[in-house]
């Protein structure tokens, strides 16, 4: 499915489609200098409040995680605040997500951080994974967000960029397939990772949508097939 172009690794072809990985990258680059998403856990470096919106933000839309955060990484700052603090309490401030039924892994993931790693949050990816409550996707955009690693975000959002770009069908399950993981790691700006994954989020979140894509507005257009056949009424 995945073959570069050339010989080279600054172009991936896809079923006869040629793609400028360069181009790609300054194109995406320059829409998300105009329309990245401003919110708090984005304005920091701090591991810990990554980590802990990356788990608020699960199944939750990210306007509603703002005020709970805020009031969350205020009372608690850090692994030991948390660990100390009585579970109930913590359920109440969770409670406007619905998310009173994680509590539980929310203080067991700080309990390991104390205990394990001297309150911190490990910046290697297979170590995030033993921590409760962290899979493949919170630790992946903790070692990018967090630590600036060149590791792709993968998810049904970022699959849907990836697969219209070369016209391909993908589905719920698409990102658990290696060939749509490959893409994605060959698309990857590993010069600046960590900003290219906030942008390939805003871009599927604004304008590659699941229903109603705005493709006459998306600055990878030049380089999409669906979004080429959309704009001529082919699909």
């Amino acid at each position: 499915m995945l073959e570069p172009a050339s010989g080279t690794k600054e172009t991936i072809q896809i079923n006869g489609h040629l793609l400028s990985v360069p181009q790609f990258h300054a194109h995406l680059h320059a829409w998300g200098v105009e329309h990245q998403r401003i919110f708090p856990w984005r304005i920091t470096n701090n591991p810990f409040y990554i980590l802990i919106a990356e788990l608020m933000l699960r199944r939750t839309q990210a306007r509603q995680v703002i005020p709970v955060y805020n009031q969350f990484v205020a009372q608690y700052p850090d692994a030991q605040t948390l660990v100390g603090t009585p579970p109930e309490e913590v359920a109440q401030v969770l409670f406007p997500l619905g998310l009173a039924w994680r509590v539980p892994a929310f203080q067991q993931m700080a309990q390991v951080l104390v205990a394990e790693h001297d309150g911190q949050v490990p910046s290697d990816y297979e170590t995030l994974l033993t921590l409760p409550g962290v899979g493949d996707y919170v630790a992946s955009t903790v070692c990018s967000f967090a630590f600036g690693q060149a590791i792709p975000i993968i998810d049904t959002n970022t699959v849907r960029v990836a697969g219209r770009l070369f016209g391909l069908a993908t589905h719920a399950e698409s990102r658990r397939r290696q060939p749509i993981r490959q893409l994605l790691k060959a698309l990857l700006d590993k010069h600046n990772p960590r900003a290219y994954n906030y942008n390939l989020l805003d871009l599927a979140a604004l304008i590659c949508t699941p229903a109603h894509p705005r493709c006459a507005s998306c600055p990878l257009i030049q380089g999409c097939v669906t979004g080429k056949m959309r704009t001529l009424g082919n699909c």
